[in-house]
């Protein structure tokens, strides 16, 4: 009865997938050719027939996926990473059919142009330089994607003069093998049993397939660096960790969070021959930079993102900005437009202190904490991550979440991140369902993880509890 369930499962998750993949291919390419008409850019859903199906169908895909992985009992089903593949492929391959929702697949190609034309994406805003892609372009600071990022979108621009959407394919290929890549190496780094089923449901993951390979977002390259950092961590080489921190953060901002931990870890284990050796690595990296790519002080400060300072989406500071234009409207607020900001900036402060105050709680555990090992590192920098998009981002994505699932798969045996992590990758699909209405789009968003969080803890307690006892069990 439970495999006849879980073909059944199979059966419909595919179905979902070959809609979502058609109908985001269908979407993808009108609005090319209506952009390219002359017509008015939107961000994504052209109107409320595509914003329901799409949604909608995102949404059943990831419950049906949910459904498995909390069900499924299959732990050495997948014997090696070729029986893995085989087992996901087709959903690999819808989600590289499918094209980008979103406009950020144009944002990188047109950082391309600039780089292989001699500008410099990291000094020049994207929206003041023209190109065959400016038109589709609605990102008006400098790029926040640093070098390594850029070393895609250049080799992916070099095809733009064939045809963009080739340059997009090309883009799309990239994140692709990025994503197996990842698996791969999850594999590689997990042991049995947990590793078939945790390398399975990371390659088959709706919110990684959507948004790393169909959404084509720069956040897989990110994964790739987590991955070889854990991975580093665990067999001891601290000077190839401290590479793949770089690597991360010269993709994308986040693994910046990352650093002060690893040294800390470091300095209380008394490494400092990989301390200075990382020390060398990162002046290295610092001057070469320096030289040509990031030759300024603002050009360094634009891979820290700060277009969206000020703006809410999908978070604590939006739900109550939501809440106060609802209370406005009915004439229950009574604070000005003025007021309502500055109260917003002050909320959005003692949150960052907040977060502040827990890191520094995580850094001071590293610190005096006896026999604090790799493992204990890399669940604190999972639950830091988990933490800063919860309580401290102003400005939360879909596709953020893609790397907290990440640090999930990495730690299969802690089962309260893992489901914590699953549920904020379903919230986080939901975004699109609740697009069009701000205050439920950071309701939902932030509230089930939480939920899920302070829930799973209650169970997880019961189920150590003396009087029953029950396997060790992974969530991913």
């Amino acid at each position: 009865m439970f495999m006849q369930n879980h073909r059944g499962l199979a059966n419909w998750a595919l179905l979902v997938a070959i809609y979502l993949s058609a109908t985001l291919t269908r979407l993808g390419l009108e609005k090319f050719d209506y952009i390219l008409a002359g017509g008015q850019k939107f961000a994504t859903f052209s109107n409320w027939g595509n914003h329901l199906g799409i949604s909608l169908s995102y949404v059943l895909l990831y419950s049906l996926y949910l459904t498995w992985t909390f069900s499924s009992q299959l732990q050495n089903a997948v014997t090696d990473f070729k029986a893995a593949l085989q087992r996901s492929w087709i959903f690999l391959l819808l989600a590289f059919i499918a094209y980008p929702l979103g406009n950020d697949v144009y944002i990188y190609l047109h950082s391309g142009l600039m780089n292989l034309r001699g500008g410099n994406p990291f000094l020049t805003p994207l929206g003041s330089y023209a190109s065959e892609l400016f038109q589709f372009v609605d990102w008006g600071q400098t790029s926040t994607y640093g070098p390594l990022s850029q070393l895609l979108f250049t080799a992916s621009a070099l095809f733009v003069s064939i045809s963009p959407l080739l340059a997009v394919y090309v883009y799309k290929s990239f994140c692709l093998g990025l994503h197996i890549l990842n698996g791969y190496l999850i594999w590689k780094q997990l042991v049995v049993p947990e590793r078939g089923k945790v390398t399975l449901a990371y390659l088959l993951n709706p919110l990684l397939l959507m948004e790393q390979v169909a959404g084509a977002h720069i956040d897989v390259l990110v994964s790739t660096s987590l991955i070889l950092l854990v991975g580093s961590l665990t067999r001891k080489w601290y000077t190839a960790a401290v590479i793949a921190l770089w690597a991360g953060f010269l993709s994308k901002t986040l693994p910046i969070v990352w650093m002060p931990l690893v040294l800390t870890f470091l300095c209380r284990k008394h490494h400092w021959k990989a301390l200075w050796q990382a020390g060398f690595v990162s002046l290295g990296f610092v001057i070469l930079l320096s030289w040509k790519v990031l030759p300024e002080l603002s050009a360094w400060r634009s891979l820290l993102n700060p277009g969206v300072a000020g703006q809410y989406l999908s978070s604590i500071p939006a739900f109550v900005m939501a809440s106060m234009n609802e209370l406005r409207q009915l004439s229950l607020l009574p604070l000005s437009v003025a007021q309502q900001k500055a109260w917003l900036a002050q909320l959005v402060q003692g949150l960052t202190i907040g977060f502040g105050l827990f890191y520094m709680a995580i850094l001071i555990r590293i610190w005096r904490k006896q026999n604090y090992l790799s493992l204990n590192l890399i669940a604190d920098m999972g639950w830091v991550t988990l933490v800063l998009f919860l309580l401290a981002t102003s400005w939360l994505m879909p596709w953020y979440a893609s790397i907290v699932i990440t640090f999930a798969a990495l730690q299969p045996r802690a089962p309260l991140f893992g489901m914590t992590a699953l549920i904020f990758g379903l919230s986080s699909s939901m975004q699109y369902l609740f697009q069009g209405n701000p205050l439920m789009r950071s309701l939902v968003t932030i509230s089930l993880p939480v939920l899920v969080l302070f829930l799973g803890k209650y169970w997880l307690q019961q189920r150590r509890s003396p009087q029953v006892s029950h396997p060790p069990t992974s969530a991913i």
